[in-house]
């Protein structure tokens, strides 16, 4: 296109062929646009199955009381739990409160056990 003026074309029609292609060129990064934001919008909206989560609560269970945990080193066999540990996600860093009603109640409440009173056993608010 720009090699076509020394071929004796004027310079209006180079000028004007580039403008169409400029708009062209935009026209097609903006419809390509809108169409990725569009097709990653749908997919995102278009999840309608909620997932599973299961939170197993015990007392006086420790962490190599699982044999998901310890693979079975610990004598402690637990094949159902271990079954849904093989098939879902494992959250292995963590912190237990001493007890076990300020542990339920930061779970409970999403708040720290001091915000919400509870981190003594049988002391008022507990």
């Amino acid at each position: 296109m720009l090699g076509d003026a020394w071929a004796g074309k004027s310079t209006d029609n180079n000028l004007r062929e580039i403008c169409i292609m400029r708009t062209r060129n935009r026209f097609t990064i903006a419809s390509l646009t809108l169409l990725v934001a569009g097709a990653s919008a749908g997919m995102a909206f278009g999840q309608t199955e909620k997932p599973n989560i299961l939170v197993v609560w015990g007392d006086d269970i420790g962490n190599t009381n699982i044999s998901a945990n310890t693979h079975g080193l610990m004598g402690y066999r637990t094949p159902n739990i271990d079954r849904i540990a093989r098939e879902g996600m494992r959250f292995t860093d963590y912190y237990g409160e001493q007890s076990c009603t300020a542990g339920r109640a930061a779970f409970l409440l999403g708040q720290s056990v001091f915000r919400s009173g509870l981190s003594k056993v049988g002391l008022p608010g507990a």
